[in-house]
């Protein structure tokens, strides 16, 4: 389900206050905003916009009242019929009636993005201090590549048509054997799977998917002669991001696919340029992680966004001791320890986090846009993984482990990243396992 958002509604649809109870139970915690709605206090930050629209009028009306009601960047998803989808100003479309589980879905690919993209902008910013040029990550220019996956039909050979008046290319896999072989082979923007007879396949292998890191973020879109309402919500639930009914058009079919794989494909470039900040001038590079100095920097970079009510994010404070008494390793052996828990920690980040090695023992982890919830689960994941894993010592009989202790700060107005950085270490000093500061 994931952690909860809150989201903004706008439109004078019948469905907009029927939509509030079913994204409630889906973790999306919807505000509807109209005309004659109070401005906030801008104490919430709002993962996105909802808006139903069924013109360029609506949609203007509708982000001339999101902006008054709280103003800062976050991205648009329309409800509305297909000339709507064009219209500037929305990052997402889904036709009408669109189900609750869909747009949950949908809204949290597009934050997941949006965050991204935020983040690769601000530390690019960060990074053109360590030097004299910008960090630079290819865009990608090849065709889209669309993975389809299922019996031939007569839909598959309308895929193939439409896509190819696009210069996109449909590579067919006739089972789910071969559909693996080919995602662990080759990067695609998109997967198509037909459905048809074969439902439980097409949830199978997009379930997989999303289990597996590597492919988490690549778009499913199901063809199916169901359209049971029940059955898509078990699609959505499963990881499908659209589906595609015999009353769908080939080139409304097109456009979902390609606008689901420009935003794949927008994913992998954020994700470059974040790749792309990471260099000499800004890591360490016995650990791999970025340098004090230029997580410093970056954290006042952050701040200073957060001043303005554009950028939340937390901190994790992290100490890896090694254990005392018979256990307690050699001094090369700890080092050694520590600088491997480094290694692993930069992996168990997301792209847009960012660590890095404050002492021996000490570490500092930067989380945009996640809540102390969110936080706990990281901390967690990382004590978990670091507590389970048997460091090597002088004497090859006897491994050890690091016990990790973690503190959650979160930024206050008016705070300098070293002020910051400094709480984060104090709050350390409690010795109590995934605390957070009172």
């Amino acid at each position: 389900m994931g952690r909860e958002l809150d989201v903004l509604i706008h439109g004078q649809n019948d469905r907009v206050a029927g939509l509030v109870e079913p994204l409630a139970r889906l973790a999306l915690k919807a505000r509807v905003i109209r005309s004659d709605t109070p401005a906030s206090s801008r104490e919430r930050q709002y993962a996105a916009n909802i808006v139903y629209a069924s013109s360029s009028d609506d949609l203007a009306q509708a982000h001339a009242d999101l902006a008054r009601f709280a103003p800062g960047d976050r991205p648009t998803l329309v409800l509305g019929p297909p000339d709507t989808r064009e219209l500037a100003g929305v990052d997402a479309w889904i036709p009408e009636p669109a189900l609750a589980a869909q747009i949950a879905a949908r809204v949290r690919a597009l934050f997941r993005l949006f965050v991204m993209e935020k983040v690769a902008f601000r530390r690019t910013e960060v990074t053109k201090l360590y030097g004299d040029r910008a960090p630079v990550a290819e865009a990608l220019t090849t065709p889209i590549q669309v993975l389809y996956v299922g019996d031939a039909s007569p839909r598959f050979m309308s895929l193939v048509h439409v896509m190819e008046e696009v210069d996109a290319e449909v590579v067919a896999a006739f089972s789910s054997y071969s559909a693996f072989d080919y995602l662990h082979e080759r990067q695609f923007d998109a997967v198509v799977l037909n459905a048809a007879d074969k439902r439980d396949t097409a949830f199978t292998i997009s379930s997989a998917m999303r289990r597996n890191a590597r492919l988490y973020h690549t778009p499913v879109l199901m063809l199916t002669e169901d359209q049971n309402s029940e059955s898509a919500e078990e699609a959505f639930a499963r990881g499908v991001s659209d589906i595609v009914t015999p009353a769908t058009s080939d080139s409304d079919m097109r456009e979902r696919v390609l606008a689901l794989a420009a935003e794949r494909r927008r994913r992998r470039d954020a994700k470059a340029l974040l790749e792309a900040c990471r260099e000499p001038r800004t890591l360490e590079i016995e650990t791999g992680l970025f340098h004090s100095g230029f997580i410093t920097s970056h954290i006042q970079d952050l701040l200073n966004v957060f001043e303005k009510g554009e950028m939340g994010f937390a901190i994790l404070a992290l100490e890896a001791q090694l254990p005392d008494g018979i256990e307690r390793p050699d001094d090369a052996s700890g080092e050694k320890a520590r600088k491997q828990f480094a290694a692993m920690l930069r992996h168990l980040l997301r792209a847009e986090d960012a660590a890095t090695r404050l002492s021996a023992s000490t570490f500092i982890t930067v989380l945009p846009y996640t809540e102390p919830d969110g936080v706990d689960c990281v901390s967690a994941r990382v004590s978990a993984i670091a507590e389970c894993t048997a460091f090597e010592s002088d004497d090859p009989l006897h491994p050890f482990r690091l016990n990790v202790l973690s503190r959650t700060v979160m930024p206050r107005p008016g705070e300098t990243a070293e002020g910051l950085i400094e709480r984060a270490v104090r709050a350390l000093q409690t010795r109590t396992p995934f605390a957070r500061e009172a």
